[in-house]
């Protein structure tokens, strides 16, 4: 997902600024240590813009000269290719060295050994974005490297919504007042309950001081209080913000949806389609403490790989303080290094940056995007429209979800 605030002379900025920053970190060794005539495959998803081409060349070029002889071939594939590609070079055995991958699927190829541990002292864990690093995450060990990292928060119309909610009390007032002000435009537009709504839906979730799951234990957790307490926000929003209005095109750009939920990718769309719109964003309101959710792609090693040692060293590489800035705007989305620098955005990108710093991981399920497609979207669904009760909804969604898991709690 691609944030959409840097421009052109910004990301060339940052090309040229990597030679001058050098490699540093675990990218560097001497031209006698081993490693010297080997070729490494990383596959990773086809550039975005032709500036991504270039951050990428250029952090290539630069791992080569630090580690003479060793030569990085990156394949690149469609993104929409990617997973079948992947899952049919891993069927065969002919899978890279090392490859990007998105965050939920970390879990499900750790947990089966297609993907290796991080070595103990690759990287300073502190170094990175909490949220970003537990994405790769399973059965309490590190299998992967994050290298790029997104999330969403709350845009708000200006002109209805002057000073944007810091919680759940105030974003139910304000909202309320939007609609009494006037009954044709809603206070929010409340997500929906389909993969996206559901994807975004525990970030409310930890907001009020909750979990999905409990991964080690083997627990479903969204049945509980904090969970049935965020859907039950959802439903109650609704009174303010009726779906026939909601349910028509862009009610946030159109100016019919006072407050909206989405990422950083919406920014540069709003700005070129909606120009007259005057709006703001601002992290996502919460009952009890800061948080939100995460997406972005990850980077591992494949337990097939002929040269180990050197792949985390270029996953290390990519992800050091130098170099992730720029790798990880040309993937689309902001840096999961705490040092790297952030390329330069508008206002808006504050808000985000603010939000991954208390963002979740998604539970280190494999079967996750089937739970949160299959059962927990549906499940809300049921509570918006009323055709169960929050609580009914999400407990007959742990249900189902402890039977596909095999979990007892």
């Amino acid at each position: 997902m691609s944030r959409g605030l840097v421009r052109g002379a910004v990301v060339a900025a940052l090309v040229s600024g990597l030679a001058a920053c050098g490699g540093g970190g675990a990218g560097e060794q001497s031209a006698g240590e081993q490693g010297a005539g080997k070729e490494l495959t990383f596959w990773m998803y086809q550039d975005r813009t032709p500036q991504a081409g270039q951050v990428m060349e250029k952090v290539r070029t630069d791992f080569e000269k630090a580690n003479p002889g060793v030569t990085v071939k990156l394949v690149k594939i469609p993104k929409d290719d990617y997973n079948t590609k992947l899952g049919s070079a891993v069927a065969s055995k002919s899978a890279p060295d090392a490859g990007i991958l998105d965050q939920p699927l970390v879990s499900k190829y750790a947990l089966d050994g297609t993907i290796k541990e991080v070595p103990a002292g690759l990287i300073d864990e502190a170094e990175y974005y909490k949220g970003a690093l537990d994405t790769n995450r399973a059965g309490g060990k590190l299998y992967g490297l994050p290298q790029d990292q997104t999330t969403v928060a709350l845009f708000y119309n200006r002109k209805l919504v002057p000073t944007p909610p810091k919680t759940w009390d105030e974003l139910k007032l304000i909202a309320a007042q939007v609609h009494a002000a006037d009954a044709n435009v809603a206070g929010m537009n409340v997500p929906k309950g389909d993969g996206y709504g559901a994807w975004m839906f525990p970030g409310f979730v930890h907001g009020a001081g909750g979990e999905m799951v409990d991964d080690a234990g083997k627990k479903v957790l969204f049945d509980q209080p904090p969970a049935v307490e965020a859907l039950q926000l959802w439903v109650d929003l609704q009174e303010s913000s009726p779906r026939k209005i909601t349910d028509s095109d862009k009610p946030f750009e159109n100016g019919l949806a006072a407050m909206t939920v989405s990422g950083p990718w919406d920014v540069p769309t709003i700005k070129e389609q909606f120009p007259d719109l005057d709006f703001g964003v601002a992290p996502l309101p919460y009952k009890t403490e800061p948080a939100g959710n995460i997406g972005g792609e990850d980077s591992v090693v494949f337990s097939t790989s002929k040269n180990p040692d050197l792949a985390w060293k270029w996953l290390a590489f990519l992800s050091n303080a130098a170099n992730n800035g720029a790798v990880a705007d040309a993937f689309g989305g902001f840096p999961v290094h705490l040092k790297a620098q952030v390329p330069a955005g508008g206002p808006e990108q504050a808000a985000f940056l603010e939000q991954l710093k208390v963002a979740h991981a998604r539970p280190a399920v494999p079967q996750w995007i089937q739970v949160n497609d299959e059962i927990i979207a549906p499940a809300i669904e049921s509570a918006l429209t009323g055709k169960a009760t929050a609580q009914q909804s999400l407990t007959d969604a742990a249900a189902k979800t402890r039977s596909l898991l095999g979990w007892n709690g």
